[in-house]
């Protein structure tokens, strides 16, 4: 019984040093490569690149903006709270959808949508005439400029 484990573990031993070496031997170090060669020159996968680099610069872009708005005191905590919400769940769905590697059309559609409407709901908190009294921004009084506040549907 012990001399037909040692000899399966031994074979186990064996099969995964054949096969490390093996995988080494072959790997270039120059990006992921998806089980055969040439992946990375092709041009779905060149496409896949363009898709996942523009929905990572308009998400770069839209968190600049709110932090910018932020900053000059165009946001109230509650709109900036709101829309960092947005972004955590575009960036979630942006994760769920590159689990397998690849962001297809339907899936960077789903996201420039979401981009999209986040963008306006940027656009409209900052603009809204709500702001934190306490920077200055439209005016000077406590109560100015905070009524009929709608919230925007996520």
């Amino acid at each position: 019984m012990k001399t037909k484990m040692i000899l399966k573990t031994l074979g186990l031993a064996a099969v995964m040093a054949v096969s490390t070496g093996a995988f080494a031997d072959g790997w270039n170090d120059d990006g992921p490569r998806f089980g055969f060669p040439g992946y990375n020159n092709g041009p779905a996968f060149k496409q896949n690149l363009e898709l996942i680099k523009n929905v990572n610069d308009r998400q770069d872009n839209q968190l600049e903006r709110i932090l910018a708005r932020y900053y000059e005191g165009r946001l109230t905590q509650m709109e900036f709270r709101k829309l960092m919400d947005v972004q955590t769940d575009i960036r979630k769905m942006e994760r769920s959808f590159m689990a397998d590697g690849f962001l297809n059309r339907h899936e960077f559609q789903k996201l420039d949508y979401a981009l999209d409407a986040a963008s306006k709901n940027i656009f409209r908190e900052a603009h809204d005439g709500q702001g934190r009294p306490s920077q200055g921004y439209y005016g000077g009084g406590w109560n100015e400029g905070y009524g009929g506040y709608k919230p925007w549907n996520r």
